[in-house]
């Protein structure tokens, strides 16, 4: 097993074993706990979102509008190639190439049945979807795009995890690196109701840009979105000017390698 593929494989040892789900110990070889959730994570992921009467596919495509927003703002080129660094089931895939115009895809998480899911959701589009770390190819991205992966990851992976994102990129890549916002309680309050969510460690913006200047990158641009639920869609016109105010549900972290 690969050291890349442990950081993954252990971020949730501690809340599986708490809740009679296999430890690391138990599973067969090569199996991840990501594995435990592959067929229920959209529905488990939904039931959190729930309150705020969206769907995951609004967030996946709301935060592919900004992030192309940001990068046109920045001055800065439509990717090419993009890394979707802990992919899951592949939520994010169809969204990218068609945002942001991308050619080429791949989509890296650790979990074999993650991947499996991630391969059956895509069919047909210029996609490639590995749990093999040594599988992701160095120096070669425009852009490695992450939502949601690093609360999971032990802090004492989580350095470790960024370099493996900056060497995937070209010089003068960019990494979005998108992340719940652990100063809006409401975020907090939906991640308790989310299984693999409730003992994930949040990142707070300011922990986010220290990791990522700390592997060697350059912070380009920080925002704050999803300030308002479905039930208030009128003001959403208001978020661009509330952009730096932490009251998003997520933030956004533009780095530059």
């Amino acid at each position: 097993m690969q050291r890349y593929e442990m950081i993954f494989f252990l971020a949730f040892g501690a809340f599986m074993r708490t809740n009679g789900m296999p430890s690391p110990e138990t599973l067969p070889p090569g199996k991840s706990e990501f594995d435990e959730y592959a067929d229920d994570y959209d529905a488990a992921l939904n039931k959190g979102l729930a309150i705020t009467g969206e769907a995951k596919e609004y967030y996946a495509e709301g935060r592919v509008k900004w992030l192309k927003r940001v990068l046109g703002e920045q001055g800065l080129a439509m990717p090419e190639k993009v890394l979707d660094y802990g992919c899951g089931t592949g939520t994010s895939a169809s969204v990218l190439l068609e945002g942001l115009g991308c050619r080429e895809y791949v989509g890296y998480d650790p979990s074999a049945d993650s991947i499996e899911q991630a391969r059956h959701l895509n069919p047909g589009l210029p996609v490639r979807f590995t749990n093999v770390a040594t599988e992701v190819p160095e120096g070669v991205f425009d852009l490695a795009f992450c939502n949601g992966v690093f609360h999971h990851i032990p802090l004492e992976y989580r350095a470790e995890a960024a370099s493996m994102v900056w060497k995937s990129l070209k010089p003068g890549g960019v990494f979005a690196f998108w992340e719940n916002n652990p100063w809006n309680p409401m975020v907090v309050w939906m991640m308790s109701r989310v299984p693999f969510d409730r003992d994930a460690i949040m990142l707070f913006p300011a922990n986010a840009m220290r990791l990522l200047r700390g592997a060697g990158f350059e912070i380009v641009a920080k925002d704050y979105q999803f300030v308002f639920p479905k039930s208030l869609a009128g003001m959403r016109g208001l978020e661009p000017s509330m952009r730096k105010l932490p009251l998003g549900g997520q933030y956004l972290v533009l780095a530059r390698k």
